[in-house]
């Protein structure tokens, strides 16, 4: 069983946190030392209150007052520095949720660049289509070839694949043996463009997948599914370290998928 913070510990964490008002006075002594009539002017709080959060800091030392002005003490303000990062990190945690919830086992060593919400394009009730059309967007946009991971199928994708292909994009594409039922099923031509045209190598993963990839000369585009797989979120980059990351994953999993062509023999000997 993990153990928690020491009491005392816990207790001056639930101090600070405890109304953005004490956040706020700290702040405003990082920037200049000042005496409570001061802080009233910029912070929203009565006197009363500022006094009563000044109290609090100086009990623990992160605060000191020397000829009538309250400073940040070296620990007040490395206290203050951690709670902004955590604040950062907290805010960055709810605007990437919507693709962290749907990483799987890739989020082990997922760049950080991949992390930033700016960088992301989210589905929501409001809008339950953005992630998928920016990633078609996407796939429109690609500079040199292409090299994909999908655990799903769809015409949309599948017309992306046409129109680049008839502009002489080499596409490597890697799926599993659901999306190769499905295709057999319901995209028979667009299967058989992977068995027979020159500019695609199809392979096929062992185990299903559960995670989108695609690079293109220097781009990289993750998307995030969830249960129904449908598309929740992506997150693209051009960043060196994400391209070689995205690289190193693909390989992973071709590694482990067999050329389709191979697959497709193995079942018509077994009919």
């Amino acid at each position: 069983m993990a153990e928690g913070p020491d009491d005392t510990v816990f207790e001056d964490c639930q101090f600070l946190t405890g109304s953005p008002q004490r956040f706020a006075v700290l702040a405003q002594l990082r920037e200049r030392p000042a005496r409570p009539t001061d802080l009233c002017d910029t912070v929203d709080a009565t006197r009363t209150t500022i006094q009563r959060i000044l109290a609090g800091c100086s009990e623990r030392q992160w605060v000191v007052k020397r000829d009538g002005e309250y400073r940040l003490t070296v620990t007040g303000q490395r206290v203050l520095d951690q709670y902004t990062a955590l604040m950062s990190e907290v805010e960055r945690a709810r605007a990437v949720g919507p693709l962290a919830v749907h990483l799987g086992s890739m989020a082990a060593d997922l760049p950080a660049e991949l992390l930033d919400p700016d960088c992301l394009t989210t589905s929501s009730e409001q809008n339950p289509l953005a992630a998928i059309d920016r990633f078609t967007d996407w796939l429109h946009e690609v500079d040199g070839d292409v090299r994909a991971i999908s655990p799903i199928v769809t015409s949309v994708f599948n017309d992306v694949a046409v129109d680049l292909l008839e502009t002489g994009t080499h596409i490597e594409f890697i799926i599993d043996h659901g999306v190769l039922e499905r295709s057999a099923s319901d995209f028979s031509d667009a299967l058989e463009r992977g068995v027979e045209h020159e500019n695609i190598d199809t392979y096929v993963h062992d185990t299903p997948l559960d995670i989108g990839l695609a690079l293109d000369r220097s781009r990289v585009c993750l998307a995030a599914y969830d249960d129904r797989n449908n598309v929740r979120a992506i997150a693209e980059s051009d960043a060196k370290a994400v391209y070689n990351w995205a690289e190193t994953v693909f390989d992973r999993y071709r590694a482990r998928s067999q050329p389709l062509e191979s697959v497709l023999s193995v079942q018509e000997n077994k009919q």
